[in-house]
């Protein structure tokens, strides 16, 4: 063989050697670095949508997190988590107040990210010089329509606020885009922030976009005026709808359930709402679905802007979708993956895996152009002229407003108290009274709501809510729909803020008289909306009672069996008297959701088939009164419930054995 050749040949080898011992020292090094034991720094954050994509995106840019979101159906849990310790590395609020911010979360002012977004959205998350939050992606708000049913009634596309009233009283006197209730326009109104925006927008037009209204709103942040100075009353334009009778004020209220407006709004059963540009796309969505299954008709929907009646410019408003922050507690290695994380998250790449995520394209980074599939058709000549309002005030006060009006819906505050009330809470920030910051009792161990657990199984909150209402009724058995339960008790002191935000909804102990039969349909119906995707609320955690179901079955064939908690099994024609609420016994009847269908139980809507019960007693008590008695009652003993084998659910325990 040629000399050059061999030395060819050799030099081949050696190559193949050389690539061959690197592989080996790399897979030793990574052997070695799995030995050590090093784990990856886990990232936890709650949320009320999945985070796919945000969770992809993060971990794809660095290989040492494990991000982990949790969903979590009410926000306002996220801040009593903070409180009690057990808070996410990560925090997403959908509003702040000022003392909270600084409470529980880091200065995160020397980060690139808190300089990336413009100025007009991070000027009231300043506090003295320090930002604690960034804002996500937002969301347009406004009017949307369906333009077919409109143009279908003659209707041209609304240019005014007048205009759309008009219409919109017309179209409800000839029957068009009405549901069961007879109204044909909604607000989404399940969080108080909702109603807030609407407010605040319904001012911008004709003030807060003028010169008159910069200034007042610079005074407004220097503690020189306030709202009931400003001498323009953010209430008139619900005023207008609730006097042409567009608007049901129960729902406004939550005296009754929220209008299902995607829904309605998909099947032409509404003409128009206030809501964000999500709501946009998931009605058109929506429709499509209902259309191809022949359902429903081809809609086109339109966004319509903020609208003056004086010819001042029409006016788009925008809102962050919420904010994020580091929690303080947080160790040093946790809180430098925290930093790193914003800074990703508050580029052009993070910032469109989160608008996928929260389904909401409007970046706040400086320079960013909104993305145009989050952009609902009709307000892009407002936008393109530069007409966007930036809704941002400091602390919760849109929140506030909202709540404000909720209380103006039910009629317990006029209008100038609802103004005053707001005014002293911009003043006064979040202080709490007498009450709200009282003990009212302890308990000895955290008993959690998460992850929808009160809509899918027997929990020791549910039980421990349940003792309370059978023990403040009096009656022999008690249930509590999971719906009803917003939060969670935690070990120790128990205060009056706790057990509102628990159970904030006003319905009413009922105590009615009904057979075994009737109980066993009651039962059916509330397993009927079980499913991990989203649980239905009307899932019933319960007191004297055990039932076994089958969440794999087809709906009204899941109950399995039914005793009372000794074991005896209840009777069909046997009488027993149960604790339910007025929510479940058709106060508000059951159109649109309300009343969860418990129609069984009817024994106060005119409108519906009276069911097989006999009304033993009004307690004029709700959930929380329920609880402080409970509370009162045993003053001086740590209280709490365990599992007791209440409810089981023969698919999920069959999943947990094959595992």
């Amino acid at each position: 063989m040629n000399k050059l050749v061999h030395i060819g040949v050799r030099r081949i080898f050696r190559g193949v050697r050389a690539v061959l011992l690197a592989a080996i020292i790399a897979v030793v090094a990574l052997l070695s670095a799995c030995d050590t034991g090093e784990e990856k720094t886990v990232i936890n954050i709650l949320t009320v949508r999945a985070m796919d994509n945000v969770e992809e995106f993060i971990e794809s840019k660095m290989p040492d997190v494990d991000f982990v979101y949790e969903k979590l159906p009410y926000p306002t849990e996220q801040l009593r988590r903070l409180k009690n310790g057990v808070g996410s590395e990560l925090v997403l609020l959908p509003q702040f107040s000022s003392w909270d911010v600084s409470q529980y979360l880091l200065d995160i002012s020397d980060i690139e990210a808190s300089s990336a977004y413009i100025g007009t959205v991070m000027q009231p998350l300043n506090e003295d010089g320090k930002v604690y939050l960034l804002p996500l992606p937002g969301r347009y708000s406004g009017y949307i329509i369906n333009e077919t049913l409109f143009k279908e009634a003659g209707f041209d596309i609304p240019q005014t606020t007048d205009e759309l009233i008009s219409a919109l009283s017309a179209m409800k006197a000839a029957g068009i885009g009405t549901g069961e209730d007879g109204y044909n326009f909604a607000m989404f109104s399940e969080y108080n922030t909702d109603l807030g925006m609407f407010l605040i927008g319904a001012i911008v037009p004709d003030f807060l976009g003028t010169i008159r209204g910069e200034e007042w709103l610079g005074g407004l942040y220097g503690g020189t005026t306030s709202f009931a100075a400003s001498g323009y009353n953010a209430f008139e334009l619900y005023d207008r709808f609730l006097s042409a009778e567009l608007i049901d004020p129960q729902v406004v209220s939550k005296q009754k359930n929220t209008v299902l407006i995607n829904d309605r709004m998909a099947l032409g059963y509404l003409c128009a709402a206030f809501g964000g540009s999500d709501d946009f796309s998931q009605m058109i969505k929506f429709n499509e679905e209902f259309s191809a299954k022949g359902e429903a008709p081809k809609y086109t929907y339109r966004m319509l802007p903020m609208m003056s009646d004086v010819g001042n410019p029409a006016w788009v408003i925008r809102a962050p979708s919420g904010y994020i922050g580091i929690n303080a507690a947080n160790d040093e290695k946790t809180t430098d993956k925290c930093r790193e994380i914003l800074n990703i998250l508050s580029t052009t790449e993070g910032q469109e895996a989160l608008s996928r995520d929260l389904r909401e394209g409007i970046s706040y980074l400086r320079g960013s152009n909104p993305v145009e599939s989050f952009v609902p058709a009709g307000l892009e000549e407002a936008i393109g002229n530069g007409y966007v309002y930036n809704v941002q005030f400091p602390g919760k006060t849109i929140e506030h407003f909202g709540s404000t009006f909720r209380k103006v819906a039910a009629g317990r505050l006029d209008y100038n108290e609802a103004v005053a009330a707001v005014d002293d809470y911009w003043k006064n920030g979040s202080e709490e009274a007498d009450y709200e910051m009282s003990v009212v009792g302890v308990v000895y161990k955290d008993m959690i709501m998460e992850n929808y657990n009160v809509r899918l199984g027997e929990t020791e909150l549910g039980n421990f809510i349940a003792d309370c209402v059978a023990e403040a009724s009096g009656a022999e058995l008690a249930v509590v729909n999971g719906g009803g339960i917003r939060g969670s008790l935690y070990k120790g002191e128990v205060h009056g803020s706790d057990l509102s935000a628990v159970c904030p909804y006003d319905n009413l102990i009922t105590v009615i008289e009904t057979d075994g039969k009737t109980i066993k349909k009651m039962l059916e119906n509330g397993v009927a909306m079980c499913t991990e995707e989203l649980p239905g609320g009307r899932f019933l955690q319960v007191s004297g009672l055990k039932y076994v179901f089958d969440s794999s079955r087809p709906r009204a064939e899941r109950l399995i069996s039914v005793t009372l908690a000794d074991g005896a099994p209840i009777e069909d024609d046997k009488l027993y008297t149960i604790a339910i609420n007025d929510y479940m016994a058709g106060r508000s009847g059951y159109a649109e959701g309300n009343g969860d269908d418990y129609e069984m139980l009817n024994i106060y809507s005119e409108d519906d088939p009276k069911g097989n019960v006999r009304l033993v007693k009004e307690t004029e008590l709700t959930y929380r009164d329920a609880l402080k008695m409970y509370f009162a009652a045993h003053e001086g003993g740590e209280l709490y419930a365990e599992l007791e084998g209440r409810i089981t659910d023969l698919a999920k325990q069959n999943a947990e054995n094959a595992e």
